[in-house]
């Protein structure tokens, strides 16, 4: 077997090298020749001690070579315009970039980079990445491409230009390349050689870095990102005023869009998956992309109209605060609104004084508030948690200037002061306008919050920007959401739809009927990325997902549990009390519930830190203690001074502490969807499990909240009963009061879904009335309560009342009309309902018959 040597100095290499992946005119061991200007010596093998290899491109030579007339070896770079004769062997080129602190025993191959195979390095025209090669071998050919691109950056500042587009193997029409660039891919693969051995190659990976340097599309990737950040570099030094205007990267670019370079490289271009767990073609993922644009969107667009119309809703509340008469201009204490002026209680109060502020746990800023005079506050329906408007006010109690909106933190023990959690903070003008002014403060629905609009509109964005980036852990849930059928199918490959009890044996515990066990072992399964739990009243739905949360805990998964309210979020922590799981609510503390606040974050926070608190309080005390007795000496009183700032930064530090030892050790994190935004949350990272309690109740923006943090979700709820509240009725026409359960429930011919189909709360008659108008008649009744009436139950007296398992109440006449005072209304917050106060008033007679009848009120199911 023969190979080549260099044909000037006939010096065989000390090491093999590589084999070009082109059609080779000549090799040589110095810089860019003219093809057509070598010639090939055999050279027999015999004294390489590496393997054979086709072509050689590095010499060993330590004599000088001899002349060439080759004009391409000449280069002018005297400063004194004389030529300058350059050997044949150069020597490497100037100032070549290699990390001065960067070593061959730096970059130890991986056991996944050691076992790539030589042989199925490249099979196309594709630039070599990290998969193909290795991070160690893409390091080394990286630092190479900046050395290489550094000598040609240098050779633009010289204005060398005829010779930039030589060494750059580019040939034109003088050159017989028929008038554009051509590119003699081969000459670039030889002038990167001396750049890529004056690097130290990565040790047990030599075979790999021969093979890479020949490839031709791998260097010029490489070469074209390297020349881009040289020059970038130069012109922040002000050599260039534009990079992207030098002929060197004109002419990279005029290489790069040329005939001969487009068909030396990606020869064989093929469909990437977007994700290796997906399977998914490339054209498949961008129609994905696709859908999902256009649904944010449409969705921002939804949101936004709902966003106006609770505005509106809230201003129109607002201006039905009645003011004082006109005539009279004395200051008033209080004001009732709604015109209810007979009430003794009110939802509004006025003259009122902002007195301090503080920031509360998780950044909360509070501020307290009493009634000039130091007065008791006047009887009131504001309570923890109710939504407030705060705005200032004149002596007569009439605002003066626009809505703050915050909520009732808690009212003074001592009935004089009420605190006020704000969104605006320390430096917003309109917060700054609170102090030394008369506040008055208006109970509104909890509507137009900019809060849950901001998030609702950050979770589509977040949902268009990552939620096909193969780094998001939630990928499989918006492509099954997204997907097409055929692109879900591995649902059932995987064995996804069909379920086996033997799967719970000896793990669940209680009783639960065979369409509970499949919603449990499908809910479990960790290879689902999405299960859709339908569970019509009394069902067991809430039972089940604590059963399930249980478990799901057991397999070693951390859980994020949901709900579009604050009620429904307290009421699945109150449910997981007894299982003994480290659980932990996130959300504001005026609105969870006193059964809950034990799990409240903020409860068990300030439990953790009752000891460190106390020792904060008599440090405090004794510092200022000190600062009276030293306030004449002022460096002295600075020192204090200092102590005592520092003292509330260690108070701040740990607190912070605690907050995020306590989230991390939780098992389970509960919190309202809108809530599940909070920073505390988010940085907790990726959670194994998502479930969103009653999702059918939420818009389907507010679920996306929860559903892009975990690798997996389940969606509980019943689309067959309340659904989202929509204001605006163009938003509700648009599709907003769409859930994301009811959506998802109709995908992929309902495999997403499964059914809970025994009721456990009430008599027959009313289950099967109900399932055969909502459910398709597929609801059935438990043998336990299906004859059970209220007349069963202890105490209750025996009346056709109670012997009553349905009643329906027509309060339509004979011929159509309805009856006196059973009117129906349109609701006129526009959401296309009708209320009618007649019928509510009979319901509430039925109601006190049946409690004079011996029911309990507080037990409605009771059997």
């Amino acid at each position: 077997m023969e190979a080549f040597s260099c044909c000037f100095c006939r010096a065989a290499p000390p090491m093999a090298s590589l084999a070009v992946d082109l059609q080779p005119s000549s090799i040589l061991c110095n810089r860019t020749i003219d093809p057509s200007s070598f010639r090939l010596r055999r050279t027999s093998l015999s004294s390489f001690p590496s393997p054979p290899i086709p072509f050689l491109v590095s010499c060993s030579s330590t004599a000088p070579c001899p002349p060439s007339s080759n004009p391409s070896l000449r280069r002018t770079t005297n400063s004194s315009g004389a030529k300058k004769k350059k050997s044949n062997c150069a020597p490497p080129p100037q100032k070549p970039v290699v990390a001065a602190k960067w070593r061959v025993e730096d970059c130890v191959p991986s056991v996944e980079e050691a076992s790539i195979s030589v042989r199925n390095v490249y099979q196309n025209g594709d630039p070599l990445g990290r998969k193909e090669l290795g991070k160690c071998v893409v390091r080394w050919i990286s630092q190479g491409m900046r050395s290489m691109a550094s000598d040609f950056a240098s050779a633009e500042v010289q204005g060398e230009f005829s010779e930039l587009r030589q060494r750059m193997g580019v040939a034109t029409a003088a050159d017989g390349g028929g008038g554009g660039p051509a590119v003699h891919g081969l000459a670039f693969v030889i002038q990167a050689q001396p750049h890529l051995y004056a690097v130290p190659m990565p040790k047990g990976l030599e075979a790999l870095c021969f093979k890479a340097c020949a490839h031709y599309p791998t260097l010029f990737d490489h070469f074209q990102r390297e020349l881009r950040d040289v020059l970038q570099d130069l012109q922040r030094r002000d050599i260039f005023s534009d990079w992207r205007a030098t002929e060197s990267w004109k002419l990279l670019k005029d290489i790069a869009n040329s005939a001969q370079h487009r068909a030396a490289v990606r020869k064989t271009p093929q469909s990437r998956p977007v994700h290796s767990g997906l399977g998914m073609e490339l054209q498949k993922a961008k129609a994905i992309q696709a859908k999902i644009e256009n649904f944010v969107k449409h969705m921002s667009e939804l949101l936004l109209i709902e966003r106006d119309a609770e505005l509106e809703f809230t201003q129109e509340e607002l201006n039905a605060v009645p003011m004082p008469d006109e005539n009279i201009d004395a200051p008033i204490e209080y004001l009732v609104s709604h015109g209810q002026a007979q009430q003794e209680q009110c939802d509004t109060l006025c003259n009122l004084s902002a007195i301090s502020s503080s920031t509360g746990l998780g950044g909360m800023h509070l501020v307290l508030f009493k009634v000039e005079g130091n007065h008791r506050l006047p009887p009131t329906t504001l309570s923890p948690g109710d939504t407030v408007c705060v705005r200032t006010c004149n002596h007569r109690g009439e605002g003066a200037t626009s809505c703050m909106q915050g909520f009732v933190n808690n009212l003074g023990e001592d009935g004089c002061s009420i605190t006020l959690a704000l969104e605006s903070r320390h430096g917003d003008p309109t917060f700054s306008k609170l102090f030394g002014k008369n506040v008055r403060i208006d109970r509104i629905q909890g509507l137009a919050d900019a809060l849950t609009y901001e998030r609702n509109c950050e979770a589509l964005m977040l949902l268009q920007k990552n939620g096909l980036h193969k780094k998001n852990a939630s990928i499989t849930i918006v492509a099954t959401l997204f997907g097409d059928t055929e692109d879900i199918m591995w649902l059932e490959q995987n064995n996804l739809i069909e379920w086996s009890p033997a799967t719970l044996d000896g793990l669940v515990e209680g009783r639960f009927d065979e369409s509970q066990l499949k919603a449990i072992a499908l809910g479990l399964n960790k290879k689902r990325p999405l299960l859709v739990i339908q569970g019509p009243p009394g069902t067991g739905k809430t039972g089940l997902l604590k059963e399930l949360i249980a478990l799901a805990v057991q397999q070693g998964e951390r859980v994020l549990v949901t709900a579009p309210t604050n009620a429904a979020v307290d009421n699945m922590v109150e449910k997981l009390l007894d299982t003994g799981l480290n659980i932990v609510r996130v959300g504001n503390p005026a609105r969870i519930s006193t059964a809950v606040s034990s799990k409240s974050l903020g409860e068990i926070v300030d439990d953790k830190l009752a000891s460190f608190k106390k020792e904060f309080e008599r440090k405090k005390s004794d510092l200022r203690k000190d600062l009276r007795l030293c306030l004449k000496d002022d460096s002295l009183a600075a020192g204090i001074r200092q102590l005592l700032k520092q003292l509330g930064k260690n108070l701040k530090k740990k607190e912070k502490d605690t907050i995020r030892e306590v989230l991390s050790s939780a098992e389970v994190v509960l919190a309202t969807n809108t809530g599940a935004a909070d920073p505390l949350i988010r940085r907790l990272g990726v959670f194994d499990l998502v479930i969103v309690d009653e999702a059918g109740q939420a818009i389907e923006p507010s679920c996306w909240i929860p559903i892009l943090q975990g690798k997996r979700c389940i969606l509980a709820g019943d689309q067959c009963q309340l659904a989202p509240v929509i204001l605006s009725r163009k938003a509700l026409e648009g599709g907003l009061g769409i859930s994301l359960m009811e959506r998802a429930s109709t995908l992929h011919k309902g495999m997403l879904t499964t059914k809970l189909m025994i009721q456990y709360r009430m008599h027959d008659a009313i289950a099967s009335w109900a399932s055969k108008e909502m459910y398709g008649g597929l609801l059935k009744s438990s043998p336990l309560v299906s004859s059970h009436l209220l007349v069963d139950s202890p105490f209750v007296k025996i009346t056709w009342i109670t012997q009553c398992p349905l009643l329906l109440l027509d309060t339509r006449m004979p011929y159509g009309s309805l009856s006196i005072g059973c009117e129906e209304h349109l609701d006129p917050a526009g959401t296309g309902s009708f209320y009618n106060e007649g019928e509510a008033d009979i319901v509430v007679q039925h109601i006190f018959n049946l409690i004079y009848s011996g029911n309990f009120f507080d037990q409605p199911y009771l059997l």
